[in-house]
């Protein structure tokens, strides 16, 4: 027998051994092990936050989690037209599921809460933002400031509990005035649509909850620490945008400019049935997005994916496309 030949011949007998031995050994081994129930199905996400550093600061994102909502909330389009827009970018028809974020900004002097999530005020999906703070180690009674979108459910029900207990009790709340005027008067709610008729009440509990500890600001207001509002109107009378800046490097926060990027980055003229002023909002909303594209600056908004970082990119034909930024291992 030629050296080859033994080499082949002794690879394939332990081969064959091994193999003999790995079968006999399984089937021996499954005569003595016992039942075994199959592990349990737990249906839910590990905490949903995530930390990037900009500059010298780390930004935290809270997710609050979702809401699904239905095509109706959909002004000027009809079904077909918002599953296509979901069919085009791989998500399920039917409805909408809205992620629900807020954001801890460190500066390493101070922590900024920029909204608060909606509590268990849209069922229990969402409510997420106090067990999440936890989760990061940070404390309520820690924060210093809170600056607010806007003065929706999603955005302010988590800063009080049921009972009308403030949930951030040391920090300064600041919004913009139209927006907080808006939203706590008699005129706004009565020509209000018929969802968004209890938003009103909430936006007076919360302002209630908070008597003395909400300052308001117009337009553009630099609130230091690398922190600036510009007006994003349209949504809401008073919806602001938020540049967080440091160390040369930017983020646009964009509060509910974009609340689909499945369908408002494709067709950017997209408007929910609770705008108040829609042709404001579509303006705003190519506005920012021109910028956000032009300067390929970073940006994120309370209901883009989570953890909701990314780019706007302008297509040729006059829509955009969102571009997730890659997830980022270390900070």
């Amino acid at each position: 027998m030629s050296d080859t030949s033994k080499m082949l011949f002794n690879r394939r007998s332990f081969l064959s051994s091994a193999a003999t031995v790995a079968v006999g050994g399984a089937a021996a081994t499954s005569l003595v092990m016992p039942a075994r129930a199959a592990t349990p199905i737990v249906g839910a996400q590990l905490p949903q936050v995530y930390r990037r550093k900009l500059g010298n600061y780390e930004i935290t994102v809270l997710g609050d989690g979702y809401l699904d909502l239905p095509h109706q909330i959909w002004a000027d389009l009809t079904p077909e037209d918002i599953d296509g827009y979901l069919i085009d970018s791989f998500v399920p028809t039917g409805f909408m599921r809205n992620g629900v974020n807020a954001y801890l900004i460190n500066s390493g002097e101070k922590l900024i809460l920029v909204d608060s999530g909606a509590r268990d005020l849209f069922g229990p999906n969402a409510g997420l933002f106090e067990s999440n703070l936890a989760a990061v180690g940070v404390k309520p009674e820690d924060i210093d400031k809170v600056l607010i979108t806007h003065v929706h459910p999603d955005h302010v029900a988590g800063l009080y509990t049921p009972d009308g207990e403030v949930v951030v009790p040391n920090a300064e709340v600041l919004v913009d005035e139209a927006d907080l005027n808006f939203w706590v008067s008699e005129s706004g709610q009565a020509q209000a649509i018929d969802i968004a008729k209890p938003w009103f009440d909430i936006a007076r509990q919360w302002k209630t909850a908070y008597d003395g500890r909400i300052s308001t600001f117009k337009g553009e207001k630099d609130f230091g620490d690398g922190i600036s509002s510009f007006p994003l109107p349209g949504h809401t009378p008073g919806h602001t945008g938020l540049r967080v800046e440091s160390e040369g490097e930017t983020l646009l926060i964009l509060g509910d400019a974009v609340i689909s990027a499945a369908v408002q980055f494709a067709n950017p003229d997209a408007s929910a049935i609770w705008d108040t002023n829609a042709e404001d909002g579509k303006k705003s909303r190519r506005t920012i997005f021109d910028v956000a594209a032009k300067d390929r600056t970073l940006v994120t908004a309370t209901h883009l994916p989570f953890p909701s970082f990314g780019y706007v990119d302008r297509r040729a034909n006059g829509s955009y496309q969102w571009v997730p930024e890659e997830w980022r291992y270390a900070t």
